[in-house]
């Protein structure tokens, strides 16, 4: 990608800080997190969530008022931690005069197995695929699931100005399902904070996404093949 730069690896979610009252919200959401990702909605009970959480299940209802409200609270802070972690290469696509298909393709697939080394990166991506197929979790729910969604289209958009909204839509989901089956099947063992390696599973799923991708979308301009 000409003029893409990036150094910064994915940030680490801001640590809660504040009043007993903070923290203890801050510990309710991250049980319901991980219950969400291991159990998925349906499964996820509030009185399991309250006991991990160390708090009641009236204390609970008084913060979040159910389970779906709970959710709602989860899904926030996800995104909030996210787009964080994504601001890095979000300025760089912004700043990049011209973006090369394959090295942004690259910089994606780098930042999602780095994510997935990190514990909330990994507990993120979890919840987020686990998400994505429950029958309880509405449409809409489903397509915010996935923060990265907008820039990685925004990038599309530049790599390929004439493609139409559906094409570049096709590829996100195409790009994004062959991505995250490769990161979960590579699985990179116990997470290390600010581990990056060029693995060949790595290299295997950055060239056949950008394999993929053209093949979708057809040849391009020489900028952006």
């Amino acid at each position: 990608m000409t003029d893409l730069h990036i150094t910064d690896g994915p940030a680490s979610p801001a640590t809660a800080v504040g009043d007993g009252t903070t923290s203890r919200r801050e510990r309710i959401l991250e049980s319901a997190a991980r219950a969400f990702a291991t159990h998925g909605y349906r499964g996820s009970s509030l009185r399991d969530i309250a006991r991990e959480a160390g708090c009641s299940l009236t204390l609970l209802d008084h913060h979040f008022g159910g389970k779906s409200q709970l959710l709602d609270a989860v899904l926030q802070q996800q995104h909030q931690n996210c787009a964080k972690r994504l601001e890095g290469l979000k300025l760089a696509v912004d700043a990049a005069s011209t973006i090369d298909l394959a090295e942004f393709v690259q910089r994606w697939v780098n930042y999602e197995f780095d994510l997935y080394t990190t514990p909330q990166g990994r507990l993120y991506l979890q919840l987020m695929l686990r998400l994505s197929t429950e029958s309880e979790v509405d449409s809409q729910r489903k397509r915010d699931l996935d923060c990265a969604q907008v820039l990685v289209l925004n990038a599309f958009e530049r790599v390929r100005p004439t493609l139409d909204e559906d094409a570049r839509t096709a590829g996100w989901f195409l790009a994004s399902a062959a991505l995250y089956a490769a990161i979960v099947r590579a699985d990179e063992g116990t997470p290390l904070e600010g581990v990056t390696a060029p693995t060949p599973e790595r290299r295997r799923t950055i060239a056949f996404l950008t394999a993929g991708l053209r093949g979708l979308w057809g040849p391009g301009t020489a900028a952006s093949a």
